[in-house]
């Protein structure tokens, strides 16, 4: 997740162009960071020192780590911990990033400044950022007093990500008792307390998910579209009833809605949380113990 919400902040800020985040997030799934990268990227090294040990590794036929160690610049220890965060989401896009030419890790770390301020973070909270814990990093972007939400949240983004696009994308979210959509399906889940979950989006834009669930192609939102979209939020819904049903509370999915050519979707209190889905805006909507009107 981490990767496609770095990736879209810096295609927002005109440094990357969508066909080339497209390949990158391909690419970044393939590699692993290089240990010059995550040195740069802890501080423990310069951009320039990296260099230097990547000439150096030319003509000496070493590894990165062990020249680093020879020539004073790490301890061995440091080279042990370093390698143990080869894997790690932020730094595979990092090294993405650089083998394609297109911006190297420190002036990655730099923009992140950008990106920190421009969404409010503070820096424990770009550290849980790019340890790419889901749950964690919803709790960034749900708002401190819907935090209630979260567990439906994070049960939906997972099912996102596992149904449709690895490569999701999470925006700000923000409670409202009104919000403008065009299309979506809801489904409402009864119980004691109940729950209410849609995911809707304006013109086509939920179409690609819908094309992706449902092996084929849709170019408008019909009926058929529609029932696609239906049966990922009862998928979400299906997760979310097994995870949270317990011996005091029963749970029991309601059919799916389908809506289109509508103007907003209304509720006494709903959490609306951005999403980039395929590369479409699209929006996962919950309300907690009520349901929603649409008209």
């Amino acid at each position: 997740m981490i990767a496609s919400i770095v990736g879209n902040y810096l295609k927002d800020k005109g440094l990357l162009s969508a066909e080339q985040l497209i390949d990158l997030l391909e690419e970044h799934r393939k590699v692993r960071a290089k240990l010059g990268i995550i040195a740069v990227s802890e501080g423990l090294i310069t951009q320039e020192e990296a260099d230097r040990i990547n000439r150096l590794q030319a003509i000496m036929d070493m590894r990165f780590g062990d020249i680093a160690v020879e020539e004073g610049y790490l301890t061995e220890v440091q080279v042990e911990n370093l390698l143990k965060k080869q894997g790690n989401s932020y730094l595979a896009f990092a090294q993405a990033l650089e083998n394609q030419r297109l911006i190297l890790i420190e002036q990655l770390e730099q923009l992140l400044i950008d990106f920190q301020y421009d969404n409010g973070l503070t820096s424990s909270d770009m550290e849980i950022l790019k340890c790419d814990d889901i749950d964690q990093i919803l709790t960034l972007f749900i708002p401190g007093e819907a935090m209630e939400y979260e567990p439906v949240a994070s049960v939906a983004v997972r099912a996102l990500m596992r149904l449709v696009d690895q490569d999701i994308c999470v925006g700000r979210g923000f409670l409202t008792q009104s919000h403008e959509i065009e299309n979506g399906s809801v489904q409402k889940v009864d119980g004691n307390p109940g729950f209410t979950t849609a995911l809707v989006g304006k013109g086509v834009s939920l179409c690609e998910a819908a094309s992706v669930y449902g092996g084929e192609v849709f170019n408008t939102m019909d009926q058929d579209a529609l029932d696609a979209i239906g049966e990922i939020v009862n998928c979400i819904n299906g997760l979310a009833t097994t995870g949270l049903n317990h011996k005091d509370s029963t749970l029991d999915l309601c059919p799916p809605q389908y809506y289109e050519d509508v103007t907003s979707i209304t509720a006494k209190e709903m959490l609306v949380l951005p999403l980039k889905l395929l590369s479409r805006d699209v929006e996962l909507v919950i309300t907690l113990g009520d349901n929603f009107e649409i008209k």
